[in-house]
């Protein structure tokens, strides 16, 4: 097993961050020691190399459709003990040759020929049966694994053992439909087709450079509006760089990560419009990795839609014995009116989110991402976001709230992306009560945004200012003791360009989620210590843990939420003679122990919801009402630190805000 070196000369430098940086870069990623004594041990207690890495899941050959591949597995080789768990552990295979089902049957489920897939990887259709069913029928037939192709468009999904499951021994796994239909056609043409699935680096190469599996700088969204990106503001620049490992057994000479930049208009030919290079004179094989960063860079403005397609290249001074990982595009998009940091379907008209996630605790948490608008004059519409708990239809009755939070980042008078219990204020709202019939998990589903005094999308907007940072943030239910999970990207990565601002430009910006904790376990009493910072990098684990390191790297892979919103500059007039759903009068306010909240409604309504967050976004509590049309809540709030919180009011689609504050 490789480690990273330890880097004690480069550790402090780097850690501060490097200013004004104009000249490529490279270097070992930040390595940060863990001792059991402090509080950085709710991160992983090492550095290997696996924690950037991990399993290696990617087709060998052919040349055309070779290179890493996103996949879910069956069995979590990170998580052995998992009660999740189910097939066989991963182990290393090499060149395995993949092989189809017969014709007639390709989503395998019913039972092989005898030997069919002998010595070879099984590969097969999602749907018409269990998941433990297919691997099974597999396994009877000789596989030495199974890859599942996803029948629908978005990416690989986790696997349910079924009532076959328990039966299944050798390892199964998920690919995406585009990957799996590049697979299979090869195959249906007679083809051959083969892959690596190694758990221990590399697979024996002398020469072999690649990039490390998610590790590609991309750009601030894969899809935001014309108007935003010609504007050159800070958090639109791109910045070209990557994680590249050594995986072979000789070092390595001049190693340059290359970058095209290439826009295509809508209806247009495409262009090459910027290139750069970033080159490396010499790569030890013992140091397994190192990141490569060029300087900040405009990319060019349009004056309408369009594609971008970002190509990196990796080229050294020797021939690469597996070039299928030394090429990677990122593609993105200028539209109308859609914004998205994660991947955006833009024929179904919806964020694309194959993966579901949530923390494991039994409070509903409130999480999204961040997107900066640098022309205002724009009013956001819609939000778009995907849940889950558990397959069928969503609980009748169940309400979600969505919040869109202005990030006022002043702490200190200094930006720092760190948000403490000022800096975040909550100037949008929108719900979703699920019917009980049509309403399913992983169901998209689009919300209308209203602001948070008058509280009615239809007739009151949220304005979007210039220059400024807002974090779109769902809020995700519970069901008795049960965490519902939030629909991920799974595939984009943004950790790789927040490293690379903030390791070589000294720019911080925040990242997803919007809860703080460690992934497994809550780390932060939200109720107790409301005032406590949370940084938006994805788990941190720490609270002001500024560094983003390869620790925290294999557990941000797939985990951007899947939250996409739309914007118009037709800004409807709002009528004068519109009021508030509800008038709110709070006493008293500072409160100690106590907050009496006298609400008056014009009509009764049938439930009346109570629900307290804190100013950094995290969810406190929640009441349900029947039959109010005027009363006093009285709310506890002894148990609540001193600080600046939210009370919402709502019924259906209909809401009001209010904040308060507590001093002890």
């Amino acid at each position: 097993m490789k480690y990273f070196d330890s880097l004690r000369k480069l550790a402090a430098a780097v850690c501060i961050g490097v200013a004004g940086i104009a000249n490529a870069q490279t270097s070992h990623p930040v390595s940060y020691p863990m001792d059991a004594t402090t509080p950085a041990t709710y991160l992983f207690a090492n550095n290997f190399y696996k924690n950037y890495v991990g399993l290696r899941f990617q087709v060998s050959s052919p040349l055309t459709i070779a290179g890493d591949k996103v996949f879910t597995a069956a069995y979590d080789i990170t998580n052995p003990t998992s009660t999740g768990n189910w097939g066989g552990a991963p182990f290393d295979m090499v060149d395995s040759p993949v092989k189809f089902g017969p014709v007639g049957d390709t989503a395998g489920c019913t039972p092989y020929p005898a030997g069919y897939f002998t010595g070879k990887i099984a590969i097969v259709w999602r749907g018409n049966c269990e998941f433990g069913a297919k691997a099974l029928a597999a396994q009877n037939a000789g596989a030495v694994a199974v890859v599942i192709v996803n029948h629908l468009p978005g990416g690989p999904v986790g696997m349910a053992a079924g009532a076959s499951g328990a039966s299944v021994n050798i390892p199964v796994y998920m690919i995406s439909n585009d990957d799996g239909s590049a697979i299979t056609s090869v195959l249906n043409w007679g083809g051959t087709v083969k892959m690596n699935i190694v758990i221990n680096w590399g697979v024996g190469h002398n020469n072999d450079l690649g990039f490390v599996p998610g590790g590609y700088s991309t750009t601030a969204n894969f899809a935001m509006p014309y108007t935003q990106l010609a504007s050159h503001a800070a958090p639109y620049k791109g910045i070209n760089g990557a994680f590249i490992a050594n995986y072979g057994l000789h070092n390595a000479t001049n190693v340059k990560l290359h970058s095209d930049l290439m826009f295509t208009p809508t209806g247009g030919s495409s262009s090459n419009v910027y290139s750069d290079s970033v080159t490396l004179g010499s790569f030890p094989v013992a140091d397994s990795i190192y990141t490569f960063y060029g300087p900040l860079y405009d990319i060019p403005g349009t004056s309408g839609t369009g594609r971008y397609d970002l190509k990196y290249t990796i080229t050294s001074d020797s021939a690469d014995e597996f070039a299928g990982d030394n090429i990677h595009t990122h593609t993105f998009y200028t539209t109308d009116n859609i914004w998205s940091k994660g991947r955006y379907d833009f024929a179904a008209g919806k964020p694309i989110s194959p993966i579901y996630r949530g923390p494991g605790g039994t409070d509903p948490y409130i999480w999204g991402v961040p997107y900066y608008v640098a022309n205002g004059g724009s009013v956001i519409k819609t939000v778009q976001f995907s849940v889950s708990n558990g397959p069928g239809t969503l609980p009748g009755g169940q309400p979600m709230y969505v919040y869109v939070f202005k990030v006022h980042d002043t702490s200190g008078g200094a930006a720092d992306m760190l948000f403490t219990n000022t800096e975040l204020e909550l100037v949008g709202l929108g719900s979703k009560t699920f019917d009980g019939t049509l309403d399913s998990s992983f169901q998209t589903f689009t919300v209308g945004i209203g602001d948070t005094i008058n509280g009615d999308s239809s007739a009151h907007q949220v304005f979007l200012d210039a220059n400024s940072w807002y974090v779109i943030a769902p809020e995700v239910p519970i069901t008795g003791t049960s965490p519902w999970a939030l629909g991920m990207d799974g595939f984009v990565n943004g950790y790789p360009r927040a490293y690379g601002l903030s390791h070589f430009h000294s720019t911080l910006e925040p990242y997803n989620p919007i809860w703080f904790g460690d992934r497994y376990t809550s780390t932060d009493n939200q109720v107790s210590n409301p005032d406590f910072v949370w940084n938006p990098i994805a788990f941190p684990g720490v609270a002001n843990y500024l560094g983003v390191d390869s620790v925290n790297y294999d557990n941000q892979k797939d985990i951007l939420p899947a939250v996409a919103f739309t914007s118009s500059t037709h800004i409807s007039a709002v009528p004068t003679n519109n009021k508030a759903f509800a008038d709110i009068t709070m006493y008293p306010n500072p409160a100690t122990d106590h907050i009496n909240v006298s609400v008056k409604l014009d009509a009764a309504v049938d439930q009346l919801t109570y629900s307290v967050i804190t100013t950094t976004g995290k969810f406190v509590s929640r009441e349900i009402h029947q039959g109010v049309k005027e009363e006093v809540y009285n709310y506890n709030t002894a148990n609540l630190a001193s600080g600046n919180y939210y009370i919402i009011v709502s019924s259906g689609n209909k809401f009001t805000s209010k904040k308060f504050t507590v001093i002890k």
